[in-house]
């Protein structure tokens, strides 16, 4: 009775599998995610080097499963603004609305951490 018609059977088995991905897909899932941090300054000709340490923060994204997969191709970045170049180290605090999600309009950003980076700078 097992083997009776066992490619129909392998058949159904295949198409409930297939199923279950493409539903689980769609699921609201949260993550922690590494995501590097870009110092974008407002004259880089001002600023040689600037260095952010940590130099990837663990930012929390939700949304589809599968635009959480997308991820994987297209990785997320959060651009650190910089206004006035100064000597040394400076402190900045960072924000949820400073990462850059490629594609994926429905993922969020929730929780970025540290909140805070320091950028240490070089002269040019």
């Amino acid at each position: 009775m097992l083997v009776h018609n066992w490619q129909l059977k392998l058949a159904a088995l295949a198409l409930a599998a297939m199923l279950w991905v493409v539903v689980s897909a769609e699921q609201t899932s949260s993550q922690w995610i590494p995501v590097p941090v870009e110092v974008i300054a407002a004259n880089p000709d001002q600023v040689g080097e600037a260095r952010a340490t940590p130099a990837e923060v663990s930012v929390r994204f939700s949304g589809p499963g599968r635009e959480m997969w997308e991820m994987v191709m297209r990785p997320p970045r959060l651009l650190l603004p910089v206004r006035e170049v100064y000597t040394g180290e400076r402190v900045y605090v960072v924000r949820p609305e400073m990462v850059r999600v490629p594609g994926g309009p429905s993922l969020e950003v929730r929780d970025v951490r540290p909140v805070r980076v320091r950028v240490r700078f070089h002269g040019p």
